[in-house]
């Protein structure tokens, strides 16, 4: 009888408590990834956005605000502006940064110029 019970565990451990452990162990590293990624791309895109402000405000303080003060700062000071705040922006982002940009948005200098001008709304506003 007692040989016969513990065949019937043996067949029952193996048959669904061991699937059932490795079942919850790979829900479970399927879930800490998720939060590892959510993290890591959070990370990522705040680096991103704080170096488009930084570059903004840079250009802005820098090169705008004195042409303004010469009232020269027209359509061609702007585009001169913008390219200044792209390139110092993009120089400082990662090759990682840059990757999950163009990964998520498809496209970095589209994604770039669009911080930059929400960024400048932001500055005019301020």
């Amino acid at each position: 009888m007692n040989e016969l019970l513990i065949n019937i565990i043996s067949v029952v451990v193996t048959a669904v408590v061991i699937p059932l452990i490795t079942l919850l162990g790979t829900k479970l590293v399927a879930w800490i990834n998720t939060k590892v990624n959510n993290d890591k791309t959070s990370a990522l895109l705040t680096t991103a956005t704080t170096i488009v402000i930084n570059a903004v405000r840079c250009v802005f303080q820098t090169y705008v605000e004195a042409l303004k003060a010469e009232g020269k700062f027209d359509k061609e000071s702007q585009l001169k502006a913008l390219d200044q705040a792209k390139n110092i922006a993009i120089s400082q982002m990662s090759d990682e940064v840059k990757n999950y940009i163009v990964s998520t948005y498809g496209n970095l200098d589209n994604w770039i110029n669009t911080q930059i001008e929400a960024s400048i709304n932001v500055l005019k506003n301020e």
